[in-house]
């Protein structure tokens, strides 16, 4: 008889279903709570964020004076938005001080001036002109650009403006005007332009504009500085200036003097911003160069600016710049710039001496040439000979000396002038269409001696002391001797020629002597004697190349 299975399953639950479900569970539970986390977490960095965590930096921003206002305003607006940089609040705190006195801060070594206000992270001054002044190594990041530019002018009268306009006044023309009479230009009871001269940024823009156009280097360089018709034009630009303590005083000056003729000051350099509010003064843009104070953020770097600082400093100066703050700038007075650095035009060397030269104005140079004729000078050297050669240079130079530059000849060998060794050609003086005439005529008459020594060393003795007697105050007094020797055979040695020089000096009426040696060897005596003096010493291979010619012409053109 079979058997029946009993009623009751006995088979038991896969577990494979139920352990698959469980993980699909707690991994859903697990996903869930790292995006829970991962919320949490980034609520948590935006809180901190939003706190600054590393806390506040602030940027402190120094500007000129002239531009305060606008940047003021920018750094409110820049500070309303609640920057933040690195997880600091950024804030920008502006100080104003003239340029002038954070440039002196700069330079001059040692501990930062407290008076002067925070030491900035950023500076903006009125021109890259001040920027150059101020560069020492490590202390400027690289090249400043511009926020802000305005036209740097002449603050005068619609009268004098008039005036100016008609007769088409250039920068070159001032130093004349200011030595000279306004009559030139139709005001004949004003007498000489009275352009007062004011520490500043504006009167070295104008000084250089003046050596720019005077010399036709623009960009000024060094050399062109350097030049005497530049240090003449500079020179009579600063000499007798009316005196003004700030450029603010100069304007206040000119607006209130009645009658305006008989005003202390007619003039003086400013930008066109600073004379928006300024009522009876109108701009006048001279002819030529073309200066502007262009107001560069430069980004400082030193002990006192950390990384953050400089970071907010970039930020800030490229706020700044944004055309959302044009208008800010315009309504002030300025103009918007372009999105590239201007730079300084001028090199810091020649702003230097531009600026060293209205410090201590050299009214010209008056020069005498000491010329060797003895007959070794009748050597040919290329097309001509080395005298004739010699004379060329002279004519040419004399050519472009300013009419109050001082000149004379004097030629020398043995026996010119019976028994003297020199003949005076002519007299040194102020080179007048008179005197022009008289020295080119008294140069077509030089011929080479016969002699073939010379007694340069008695000669050069007279001529100083000719030179110290006929001292011109205010100009760089000088002899320029040009010779292929000196071959001199008097009884004067080298020894008692300097010696006679020492005693015939005159601290109170210094001469410098600058020496040219043709060909020869010259003597020890006569690098002695320029080197005593304050001279140069220079030999040159031949007369018959550029190298020759442009040291007459510096000899005889450099103060």
């Amino acid at each position: 008889m079979g058997t029946h299975r009993s009623g009751i399953n006995s088979r038991g639950v896969s577990k494979g279903p139920v352990i698959a479900a469980v993980t699909v569970v707690l991994l859903v539970v697990a996903v869930f709570a790292w995006f829970q986390f991962r919320d949490r977490a980034t609520d948590r960095d935006s809180a901190a964020a939003a706190e600054c965590v590393e806390g506040e930096s602030t940027l402190f921003v120094t500007v000129d004076p002239d531009i305060e206002a606008p940047v003021r305003a920018i750094a409110d607006r820049y500070n309303a938005t609640s920057p933040q940089i690195r997880d600091h609040c950024a804030k920008v705190l502006v100080t104003a001080r003239p340029t002038a006195s954070i440039s002196a801060g700069f330079t001059a070594g040692g501990v930062w001036n407290g008076t002067l206000g925070p030491q900035p992270a950023l500076w903006i001054p009125t021109s890259s002109r001040s920027i150059e002044a101020t560069r020492v190594p490590g202390l400027i990041e690289g090249e400043p650009t511009s926020v802000a530019t305005s036209p740097v002018v002449l603050a005068v009268t619609e009268e004098l403006r008039q005036s100016m306009e008609q007769a088409q006044v250039a920068w070159s023309d001032l130093p004349t005007l200011q030595q000279g009479s306004l009559d030139q230009i139709g005001l004949s009871d004003w007498g000489g332009l009275r352009m007062a001269l004011p520490e500043g940024d504006a009167t070295v823009a104008a000084a250089a504009a003046v050596a720019a156009t005077v010399s036709g280097t623009d960009p000024l360089t060094t050399e062109a500085a350097q030049s005497g018709q530049v240090v003449a034009a500079v020179s009579g630009l600063a000499a007798g200036a009316p005196q003004a303590t700030s450029t603010g005083d100069a304007l206040d000056a000119i607006a209130t003097a009645l009658p305006q003729q008989k005003a202390d000051i007619h003039a003086v350099a400013a930008t066109e911003q600073q004379l928006r509010t300024r009522p009876g003064l109108v701009a006048y843009r001279p002819a030529g160069a073309a200066p502007v104070a262009d107001h560069p953020a430069a980004m400082m770097s030193g002990s006192w600016v950390d990384q953050t600082q400089n970071l907010i400093a970039s930020v800030f100066a490229e706020y700044l710049r944004a055309p959302q703050q044009a208008t800010l700038f315009t309504e002030a007075g300025f103009t918007v710039p372009p999105p590239t650095a201007t730079g300084t035009g001028a090199s810091r060397e020649a702003l230097d001496k531009v600026a060293a030269t209205l410090a201590d104005p050299v009214l010209g140079v008056q020069s005498t040439v000491v010329l060797d004729i003895s007959a070794s000078m009748a050597t040919s050297e290329g097309s001509g000979t080395r005298l004739s050669n010699s004379l060329g240079a002279l004519r040419s130079t004399m050519n472009v000396m300013p009419p109050d530059f001082g000149l004379g000849v004097w030629t020398f060998a043995e026996n010119l002038d019976g028994a003297k060794p020199y003949d005076v050609l002519a007299s040194t003086a102020p080179l007048t269409t008179t005197q022009r005439t008289a020295i080119d005529t008294a140069l077509s008459k030089v011929r080479p001696s016969d002699s073939r020594t010379d007694q340069a060393y008695p000669t050069v003795l007279a001529a100083y002391r000719a030179a110290i007697a006929n001292y011109a105050a205010g100009r760089t007094n000088s002899l320029l001797v040009v010779t292929d020797g000196p071959d001199d055979d008097s009884s004067m040695t080298g020894a008692q020629l300097l010696a006679d020089i020492a005693a015939a000096s005159d601290k109170s009426r210094p001469v410098r002597i600058d020496i040219v040696v043709i060909g020869g060897t010259a003597t020890e005596t006569m690098r002695d004697l320029a080197e005593k003096t304050g001279g140069t010493y220079t030999r040159v291979a031949t007369s018959d190349n550029l190298t020759f010619a442009s040291t007459v012409v510096k000899a005889l053109t450099s103060p």
